[in-house]
């Protein structure tokens, strides 16, 4: 997306949305106009602003002055209705048949359809318009409308203060973003007040002001709530800012202004009339503001601590190009025919391997084909429907096939909000002969209320947008009762700068040799994507990561070397003191990725007490279950499993992808241990007793059968460990360069070239097991 983008900002007077656009001209993008929706006329002589669960109105009748100090158009268009779709996620889809496809309408009744009316005005009047900006930084509920009215017209959601408050930031408190406001010269009223602490004193103060953020910082820290005023503990009025982009002020004197007071010790503002003041002159430095507007830092502390590690160390980590590469293995030979594989357990059913060699015509017919199976053995087998896919591997024969792939793919799940997580990796010559495309997914079984998901599709500086069929993370209950431990499974990251969605290259020239330029941008492309993943799963509330795949691909430098660094990153971003002390933090609500604009439109008070610093590896859910399993210690010492898997081609070129398998609300006991001699190592993260994951590296087999019987020993070994039977719901993936006979096997099957372990050792196969017992704890 490296392109400037012609952005209609919406606005409601707050504060946010003015900032938002001030970083979308930072980005290089031009703002053509300005949009607002209002409230309709009063009636009984009510006040005319709405307690509207999407848009902000007080303040409403000054708006039109914005045209006049920005020197934009302005559009405008009554609120209709009411919030219909009271979801935290919001889409036009509102049918399931048995096959799983899906039909759309649209609620001309949800408050949010007046927004699609107001863009259509602006796109008919401006169609080079193909971005949209709004101010949302914490609320799914605001954000996921944005989302659908902009993507149903084509338009690019934009929101660069997304999760504001995670990010990097010289002020590691919620102030922060009040702060950066002030240092640009935005000058922000306070119109209405509705929190303990905040009384009507404060109305038409400036918000950015110095002595108006410690009052209201006081005043959150004794009542609970949010310094940027999330949950709707104040409103405010943008006035004035930086001098280029703002061409005058508002000016509303005392006797234009009057205080309205509601319940609660809620007061607002109501305002009988304003001016718009021109500036004077322009002065030479009227873009100064630019260099004053804090662009958060690419790496958060800890990742960039371990960059720079990484690079002090350098003469002690590999260089690439050093030694030849390891040779491309030859086409499999074995005949994998379409078999696929279905695997249910008590939370999820696995459905594994399905291919269509049998069509020959292109990529995209095979996927077709595979579609339609996938359907029928979703409604027939598994009675379920393509809404309750979680998670989805796709493996192509060639990157080249992506595009038309992905269009079959997202046929699958049409207006869904909710597309299942996703890792789309490349195999060339590792996949069977005839076979362009496989397919393997994981269906949650429970209802979906036990699920939570993760789909931003707007451009932020955060991590990587996904616009398109799939979601950032996805998560399902290991258990029916609400506080029952979930998996979060995390699509496959690569390192995109998230404001440009572009590959990230090297943040300085170098004078090195190429080896060691290659090098450090491996590191720095390992670091970031690694860094997505960190966040996604913060985002998720993981606490602990179950298991994680690094993704590499060969270049004209040794493929081992990059096997070694991305297991020392792994190991070095769990030493506990990149990420603070434990937590201790309480049992997270149901509802992951708390919502304070969902928890108002519910007919709740928000009481956000601050933003949580959530710590990941929280070593605290974790304790280490030694070999004679006579006690049990905490483990800050351990490392979670990873395997790398050398693939032919990944998305965008990227040399990495991160994948990662977590878990929260869960209480974790880990072991490892070495069976056969040194020949087979067990990672294994027990999670309430009930539910096993484990991680199984076979270190050489000469055949099949050995191989064979190395896996289904270990398997045996773990689970008797575990104090588990081997009738215990079950499923394994196999990674393996090996030819090997699915009907043998029934597992999922990812072919690749080379397999390494967490210390960077070669493997014959590494197999990722998951296992649910019967008892429900």
């Amino acid at each position: 997306m490296n392109q400037n983008l012609n952005v209609i900002g919406l606005i409601s007077g707050g504060k946010d949305s003015f900032f938002s656009l001030l970083h979308c001209q930072a980005n290089g993008h031009r703002i053509i106009a300005i949009a607002n929706l209002y409230p309709p006329p009063p009636t009984n002589n009510e006040d005319s602003d709405l307690n509207s669960f999407m848009y902000q109105t007080v303040g409403h009748t000054l708006i039109p002055l914005y045209a006049e100090i920005l020197a934009l158009p302005l559009y405008r268009q009554e609120i209709r209705g009411t919030a219909v779709n009271r979801a935290k996620e919001y889409s036009t889809y509102h049918n399931d048949d048995e096959t799983g496809s899906s039909s759309t309408f649209l609620d001309v009744d949800d408050e949010t359809e007046s927004m699609m009316k107001l863009l259509q005005r602006i796109k008919a009047d401006y169609p080079e318009a193909n971005a949209v900006c709004s101010g949302a930084i914490l609320s799914s509920y605001q954000r996921t409308r944005i989302e659908s009215v902009a993507l149903r017209m084509n338009l690019v959601p934009l929101a660069y203060l997304w999760q504001y408050p995670e990010l990097p930031t010289p002020v590691p408190r919620e102030e922060g973003l009040l702060e950066d406001m002030a240092a640009v010269g935005m000058d922000a009223r306070i119109v209405k007040v509705a929190s303990g602490g905040l009384d009507e004193d404060l109305l038409w103060e400036n918000v950015c002001a110095e002595a108006t953020r410690g009052k209201i910082a006081k005043a959150m820290k004794r009542f609970g709530g949010s310094v940027m005023g999330e949950g709707g503990e104040f409103e405010t009025l943008v006035v004035d800012g930086p001098v280029d982009f703002f061409e005058g002020a508002i000016e509303v004197g005392v006797e234009q202004r009057k205080i309205v007071r509601g319940g609660g010790g809620e007061a607002s503002l109501n305002f009988m009339g304003g001016t718009s003041v021109q500036r004077k002159r322009r002065r030479a430095d009227d873009r100064g503001w630019l260099e004053k507007l804090r662009i958060p830092n690419r790496l958060d502390e800890a990742f960039d601590g371990l960059l720079e590690t990484l690079d002090h160390e350098r003469n002690h980590t590999p260089a690439l190009g050093l030694r030849s590469s390891v040779e491309k293995p030859s086409p499999m030979q074995c005949d994998w025919g379409d078999k696929y594989h279905i695997c249910t357990g008590r939370w999820t059913t696995h459905i594994s391997n399905l291919s269509a060699s049998h069509v020959k015509d292109s990529t995209a017919a095979q996927m077709e084909d595979i579609t339609g199976v996938l359907r029928s053995l979703l409604e027939h087998e598994v009675h379920r429907s393509t809404a309750d896919i979680i998670f989805t591997t796709i493996l192509l024969r060639s990157m080249d096939d992506f595009k038309a792939v992905n269009q079959k793919y997202a046929e699958l799940f049409g207006t869904r909000p909710n597309p299942p997580a996703r890792v789309t990796v490349a195999c060339e010559n590792t996949l069977p002969p005839g076979v362009n495309v496989m397919v393997s997914v994981v269906v949650a079984l429970g209802p979906d209320v036990a699920r939570q998901h993760l789909h931003v599709q707007s451009i932020s500086y955060w991590a990587p947008a996904n616009i398109g069929p799939y979601s950032q993370a996805t998560s399902v209950r290991l258990g029916t009762v609400d506080n029952a431990p979930a998996v979060v499974y995390v699509a496959g990251q690569i390192p995109l700068v998230p404001e440009s969605m572009e590959i990230v290259t090297r943040m300085r020239p170098s004078e090195e040799p190429q080896s060691e330029q290659d090098a450090a941008s491996f590191r720095l492309q390992t670091t970031l994507a690694l860094q997505h993943l960190w966040r996604i799963g913060k985002a998720m509330d993981v606490s602990w990561w179950v298991g994680a795949i690094a993704f590499i691909v060969a270049g004209e430098d040794d493929i081992r070397d990059k096997a070694s660094i991305a297991a020392l990153v792994w190991r070095k971003i769990h030493v506990p003191e990149r990420h603070g002390e434990p937590t201790g933090r309480s049992t997270p609500t149901d509802d992951t990725g708390f919502d304070v604009w969902n928890e108002r439109c519910m007919d709740g008070r928000s009481l956000m007490t601050g933003h949580e610093n959530k710590v990941l590896p929280d070593f605290s859910c974790l304790s280490i279950v030694p070999d004679d399993g006579a006690e049990i210690s905490n483990g800050y010492s351990v490392v979670p499993p990873l395997f790398t898997i050398e693939v032919a081609q990944l998305p965008r070129s990227s040399q990495i992808e991160w994948q990662g398998l977590g878990v929260f609300r869960a209480a974790v006991k880990f072991f490892e241990t070495v069976w056969d001699g040194g020949n087979s190592i067990t990672s294994c993260s027990m999670v309430n007793d009930t539910n096993i994951f484990g991680s199984i590296g076979i270190r050489t087999s000469s055949t099949e059968d050995d191989m064979y019987n190395q896996i289904e020993s270990t398997i045996s070994l773990l689970l008797k460990r575990c104090n588990a039977s081997r009738t215990a719901h079950g499923h394994r993936t196999i990674y393996t360069s090996h030819e090997l006979d699915m009907k043998r096997f029934r597992a999922q099957m990812i072919p690749c070239r080379n397999v390494w372990d967490v210390h960077g050792k070669e493997l014959s196969a590494a197999i990722v097991v998951e296992y649910a017992s019967e008892v429900d704890r």
